[in-house]
């Protein structure tokens, strides 16, 4: 049980900065809707891609910051817990000492109590958790294996430096993955027969190529048996989904100097396919299905509208927010961190516990 602990302590600190980086990501939204941002989706997919990377990086992040300041501010404490101990010292917080420790070291029981099965109600959390995260699992291997049919059992049509566009009669949308070493685009045979739909679609799936999506929807997917019952990830994740296609979208009008109108047209077209057909779930990157697609799907048709005329990377609104996001996730990712050893400022407080608990012994006897 002694080595599950640091994982336990990691995935609650994970958990922690993914709300953190949800609040972060509120923050940074509705700044960019009150500015010349407002419409423009592909720099906020990019803006949100360094966020999910920063949070991929906050252990390293959080590491690298505590090292920082020992070195700079030795002795100024980091970590929430050790910024409570020393307000409490100084008569800040005007609690029992045994009741603040109560509260300091509730997460620590907490973890205890699910590791040794001291508390049932942790055991039965843990225990729902570990059935969703499996259950999820087998349900992206089994999502990964029908992909991997579908690639196999396709026609092998073009070939580039890094990417195959194959054709296949088992989709009716088109769709972009990739395996371990090469991506892979496939595209519906009735296309061969539309031209202009055929346009449409490869610029769509190679866009998504260029932006790196397929590798993003992969390391989200991935942290879904993790993460699947926070809130702070499902919106994020829905957030990404979104920008993704609307960033898409306008980055291919704009940069191909494409016809939105017949673009929104196609669009339509493929998304009254999905519906006709059922229900399948299918690891793509193509966001027209699910209980949000209407909604999402006029977003898509209102932002072609809306899509600059010139493509601009906004690469110093970018270097911008990295440099916040870092800032930000590196000091919320050391202060959740659980303290190591004992500081002296913890030893006092033991102290002053072990004396309050002497004194109400004393006045019981």
């Amino acid at each position: 049980m002694t080595a599950v602990k640091p994982v336990l302590d990691i995935y609650l600190e994970l958990n922690l900065v993914m709300v953190l980086s949800l609040l972060v990501w509120l923050g940074a939204r509705f700044a960019m809707k009150h500015t010349s941002l407002r419409f423009a989706y592909f720099a906020q997919l990019r803006v949100l891609k360094v966020l999910l990377l920063c949070i991929v990086l906050s252990p390293m992040l959080a590491i690298g910051l505590s090292e920082i300041l020992k070195v700079a501010l030795p002795g100024r404490p980091v970590a929430i817990g050790d910024i409570a101990v020393a307000a409490y010292l100084r008569g800040d917080i005007a609690l029992p000492a045994t009741q603040f420790e109560s509260l300091l070291n509730a997460r620590e029981r907490w973890a205890e109590n699910v590791l040794n099965g001291g508390s049932f109600g942790a055991t039965l959390i843990f225990v729902v958790l570990a059935i969703g995260a499996v259950a999820l699992v087998l349900r992206v291997a089994h999502a990964a294996l029908r992909v991997r049919e579908t690639v196999n059992t396709s026609f092998l049509w073009r070939r580039s430096a890094k990417v195959d566009i194959r054709l296949s009669d088992r989709i009716s949308v088109p769709f972009a993955v990739r395996g371990l070493w090469r991506r892979h685009v496939v595209l519906p045979t009735y296309l061969l027969d539309k031209p202009d739909e055929l346009r449409f679609a490869i610029a769509h799936e190679f866009q998504h190529v260029r932006a790196g999506d397929v590798e993003w929807q992969l390391m989200l997917e991935l942290l879904r048996p993790l993460l699947f019952w926070n809130p702070a990830y499902i919106v994020l994740k829905y957030e990404f989904e979104r920008l993704r296609e609307l960033g898409c979208d306008q980055s291919i009008v704009s940069r191909r100097r494409l016809n939105a109108s017949d673009y929104a047209n196609c669009l339509l077209d493929y998304c009254g396919r999905i519906i006709s057909r059922d229900g399948s779930y299918v690891l793509n990157v193509a966001l027209v299905s699910g209980g949000r697609a209407k909604r999402v799907l006029r977003q898509r048709v209102l932002a072609l509208s809306e899509a600059p005329r010139r493509y601009r990377p906004f690469n110093s609104l970018v270097c911008g927010c990295a440099l916040a996001f870092v800032g930000i996730l590196a000091f919320g990712s050391a202060s959740v961190r659980q303290a190591d050893g004992w500081s002296h400022d913890r030893l006092m407080l033991s102290t002053v516990v072990n004396l309050e608990r002497l004194a109400e012994r004393n006045q019981g006897n």
